[in-house]
């Protein structure tokens, strides 16, 4: 196992974020105080999924499309300057994603993605310790967790001869690390590495080394306003360009690294939950102008926040395919520049399709990462 997909199963093992709330009612649990979803239509219902369950390593394709327009105001009345500061912004997104993540064909009995906190975290836990436990094992020496005081003190000792073992080798001292907090973490769980006594229903589906991958995230936003400038003491027009187009941007992990999911073969309607649904960089210009000057950036360009937490909750327990349309509220600036404070009013006209298909019978194919287009 690489220590990037080790690493990213103890973060699922020790993160304490709270679950995204299911997706039967997506509209009230994103809406704020004040805020209502203005219109969601459903153009595709997947029917229900028979046949999930599988006894055989396989995978899954992750593919995930998101159209978006865009259109935001703003206003500003500052006693301070006296005057009307406006501005109208409208734009567009594109955001793709496909990877893969691999099911052992195991059933679990707990699910790893459960929507409540405290029962993900002692599922997740449970699961790395697991996985630590096969490690420990690998060369025939049985290991239980320990029950006394020495058993412990002989669990530290262990721990130290394998960090000695290292030799200080940067992987090998993180692989370690990582194992024995799984270890640690499982003890407050006496059963964590005893064999379930009761049938399971959950399959999970984890990143693997050399999983296969590809995105593209392009956005356009254009800002025309009045607003006053402190040089010039006066009120002045100003402008702002944004655009960006990228393509299978690399943090240094896989794609599919960002990804964890869970299929519940009881579940005909929503079988499906998803840990994250992560945004991959992307890089472009922003050219503004005000009182006659023009600056010209590359920048890192945003992703709207409200718009993102709306898709990972409605995803987080959703069906393995579909499509949707609907409209949210926008009241965080879509450029990310909030320092101008005053009220941003807008709305985003979002098209979504997903799918959580079974490839296993196809062949893989993958795309070279790059940092940027063309990089």
């Amino acid at each position: 196992m690489k220590v990037a997909h080790y690493g990213w199963m103890l973060l699922l093992a020790v993160s304490l974020a709270p679950a995204a709330a299911p997706a039967s009612a997506p509209a009230a649990a994103t809406a704020k105080p004040g805020q209502k979803i203005v219109t969601t239509t459903v153009v595709q219902l997947p029917p229900p999924v028979a046949g999930l369950h599988i006894d055989r390593q396989h995978e899954r394709e992750l593919s995930l499309v998101v159209d978006m327009e865009l259109a935001q105001t703003w206003k500003k009345n500052d006693p301070q300057y006296p005057g009307e500061q406006w501005s109208k912004a409208t734009g567009r997104q594109h955001y793709e994603i496909v990877t893969r993540l691999r099911s052992d064909g195991k059933l679990e009995v707990r699910n790893l993605l459960d929507p409540d906190k405290a029962t993900r975290l002692k599922a997740k836990t449970i699961h790395l310790a697991r996985q630590a436990k096969k490690q420990l094992e690998a060369n025939g020496e049985p290991f239980q967790l320990p029950t006394t005081p020495a058993g412990l003190r002989a669990l530290d000792a262990r721990r130290s001869r394998e960090y000695h073992a290292c030799k200080g080798e940067a992987a090998c001292v993180r692989t370690t690390q990582l194992r024995y907090a799984a270890i640690y973490a499982a003890l407050q769980y006496p059963e964590a590495l005893l064999p379930d006594t009761e049938p399971g229903v959950f399959h999970y589906y984890l990143p693997y080394p050399g999983c296969p991958g590809r995105s593209r995230v392009s956005m356009s936003l254009s800002t025309e306003g009045v607003r006053y400038n402190k040089d010039s003491d006066k009120f002045v027009p100003f402008s702002e360009r944004r655009s960006a187009d990228t393509v299978d941007f690399s943090d240094g992990l896989q794609l599919c690294d960002h990804f964890a999911a869970v299929i519940d073969i009881e579940d005909a309607a929503k079988p499906m939950y998803q840990e994250t649904i992560y945004i991959p960089s992307m890089f472009g210009p922003t050219e503004y102008t005000e009182n006659g000057h023009t600056s010209r950036e590359e920048q890192s360009q945003i992703f709207p926040t409200e718009v993102l937490d709306w898709i990972g909750i409605y995803l987080s327990q959703a069906p393995v395919f579909g499509a949707l349309e609907t409209t949210l509220p926008i009241t965080l600036p879509l450029n990310g520049n909030a320092t101008s404070l005053g009220r941003w009013t807008g709305t985003a006209k979002l098209k979504m399709r997903w799918s959580f298909r079974d490839v296993s019978a196809a062949p893989a194919t993958s795309t070279k990462n790059q940092s940027r287009p063309g990089g």
